[in-house]
């Protein structure tokens, strides 16, 4: 049994820790594993913090990039098996071709399969999850929830995914942590009342206009939404580098896209601030946020440039349901204003919106059969 403060874990059951960004719950997960905090651990009615064995309570974290030592998932098993059993074959069976490949030239999505990968691997007690499913195409997401041990507590705003593989919830707000039924979990109004995402979002209306942007394949009229789909690794992110200096490109890795000291100074928009609901976070650094907050920022700033077209790589990493709601009021304000957005993203919520779908597997498999037939 597994015990943080409040929270118990029973080693058959998979529990859920909802709450909304920035309410605590990478913090909670952190002071689990006795890094910052104060929170009160015990594994087995024993004091976790006393002995640190990480080989039984570890934790895979929102940043795949932080918590590895090798380059390859392979490598990074090795190092691992000097200190305790490794199962090899879980991470082969979740990384499959990419088990030998450079870290670094990974897909977002891969990256995090690697940490994921390389936890199980190790077979600890109990695992602590934080926001397991961003960044993962939707077959991934399939092969994690089958993978996820129990004994695990998943961190999550995205109550869709978990709710029918999780045995209890806690919901984490204003600092104090409850355990609420099962049955909040489809209730979109309780959803939507704590900043949860697994409501639905009322269709967008608005016609689209001329062409106001053109290059290769992409074409993205007024007040189009366009959507690129695919598996991880399929060239979605490499496209929109292609588009960089031609369109607003928001990429995934907030901390490298911040110039400026505070939000307000970031963002330089009093409207784009309100809209996103930013503004009792005007006067912090954007680098001190949370994940999603962070990208809530990236969005706000986006839309402040008044650029035509913005470009957007999977904006909905980190995004609570109050996000959510502030990024269809986005678009909603894009289309009236006759601009053009074009996402990358594997999210149900966000396809939902787009107006034009271009699948890049499927381009894939049709450039692959007209070079064959020449």
């Amino acid at each position: 049994m597994l015990r943080i403060n409040q929270i118990e874990v029973d080693d058959n059951e998979i529990v859920a820790l909802l709450g909304k960004n920035g309410s605590g719950k990478t913090t909670l997960i952190k002071s689990a594993l006795c890094i910052t905090g104060n929170s009160r651990v015990t594994l087995d009615g024993e004091d976790f913090c006393s002995r640190r064995d990480y080989s039984k309570l570890t934790a895979v974290f929102q940043e795949p990039s932080t918590q590895i030592l090798a380059l390859t998932c392979e490598e990074e098993l090795k190092l691992q098996s000097l200190f305790h059993d490794v199962d090899f074959n879980i991470a082969r069976s979740i990384m499959g071709e990419y088990f030998n490949r450079d870290f670094y030239t990974l897909s977002d999505g891969y990256k995090k399969r690697f940490v994921i990968a390389t936890v199980l691997a190790s077979k600890p007690k109990h695992i602590l999850f934080d926001e397991p499913f961003a960044n993962l195409d939707k077959y991934a997401v399939k092969m994690i929830k089958d993978v996820i041990p129990k004994g695990s507590l998943i961190a999550e705003h995205r109550v869709k995914e978990i709710r029918n593989m999780v045995d209890r919830a806690y919901l984490l707000k204003g600092g104090e942590v409850v355990e609420i039924s099962k049955d909040k979990l489809y209730d979109e109004e309780f959803l939507k009342g704590n900043g949860l995402r697994g409501f639905t979002l009322p269709p967008l209306r608005g016609e689209v206009g001329n062409t106001i942007f053109k290059q290769s394949w992409i074409e993205v009229r007024e007040g189009e939404v366009l959507c690129l789909v695919g598996r991880n690794g399929i060239g979605k992110t490499t496209t929109l580098k292609r588009l960089v200096g031609k369109v607003y490109v928001v990429f995934q890795n907030p901390d490298l896209q911040f110039f400026n000291e505070t939000v307000k100074e970031e963002v330089k928009d009093e409207e784009a601030l309100r809209l996103f609901g930013l503004e009792k976070l005007a006067d912090k650094s954007p680098f001190t946020l949370s994940y999603g907050q962070k990208m809530r920022v990236l969005i706000a700033s986006a839309y402040a440039s008044k650029s035509k077209v913005i470009a957007l790589d999977e904006p909905s990493i980190g995004m609570d349901g109050d996000a959510l709601l502030q990024f269809y009021s986005m678009v909603k304000l894009l289309k009236e204003e006759k601009r053009g957005l074009i996402i990358a993203t594997h999210d149900e919520d966000l396809i939902s919106l787009c107006d034009n779908i271009i699948n890049l597997e499927e381009m894939r498999r049709v450039e692959t059969n007209n070079k064959g037939d020449k």
